[in-house]
């Protein structure tokens, strides 16, 4: 079950998809050519860092899956 704190947490959604893929956030990183530290650091937003559209769209590509789904 879904608690609240992890349902409000940055990228729930894109968390939860990177695992249900099999992948980890390094895996990901990796496949969209960035540092899993940088990529880490994004996914929770850590002092405001966020996604660039174009990373968005090609964690997307990565996943197989639509952007709407956790952007």
């Amino acid at each position: 079950m879904v608690t609240p704190t992890q349902f409000n947490s940055p990228y729930y959604s894109l968390k939860t998809l990177i695992k249900k893929k099999g992948k980890t956030q390094a895996d990901v990183a990796r496949e969209i050519g960035m540092d899993r530290t940088t990529f880490n650091l994004k996914i929770n937003r850590s002092n405001g860092r966020d996604f660039t559209f174009q990373e968005a769209i090609s964690i997307a590509e990565v996943l197989k899956e639509k952007i709407e789904l956790f952007f």
